[in-house]
């Protein structure tokens, strides 16, 4: 994933190894936009977009949940959730852009 955002141009990627670093390093840093895996190592990516809904200062954060499930009740709970943008994997280089556009459209300034 790193190396498709990088070949698109974007050049501060940062790569969380589970969920708990990667809540703590969006609490610290300056995060433009999150890239969500349905599973995640620690707590679902489900269970991660509620934590970062729940936090005033990460309400508005652009997210895109990313997953190989494309069950309708499983992207309406992920809507339900908080969700900014659902990509389906596999995905191609277009398809994650206008996830990203669609995300950071839905919530707060554009991102990109």
């Amino acid at each position: 994933m790193t190396g498709m955002l990088n070949d698109l141009g974007f050049k501060d990627v940062v790569e969380a190894e589970n969920a708990e670093m990667a809540f703590d390093f969006i609490n610290k840093g300056d995060v433009a936009i999150a890239l969500v895996d349905w599973n995640l190592p620690g707590k679902s990516g489900i269970e991660f977009v509620r934590s970062i809904r729940a936090i005033m200062k990460t309400r508005e954060l652009p997210l895109v949940m990313m997953t190989s499930n494309n069950d309708p009740k499983q992207i309406e709970e992920a809507r339900r959730a908080g969700v900014s943008s659902y990509l389906v994997k596999p995905f191609g280089t277009a398809d994650l852009l206008a996830r990203m556009d669609e995300a950071s459209l839905a919530h707060g300034p554009s991102a990109l």
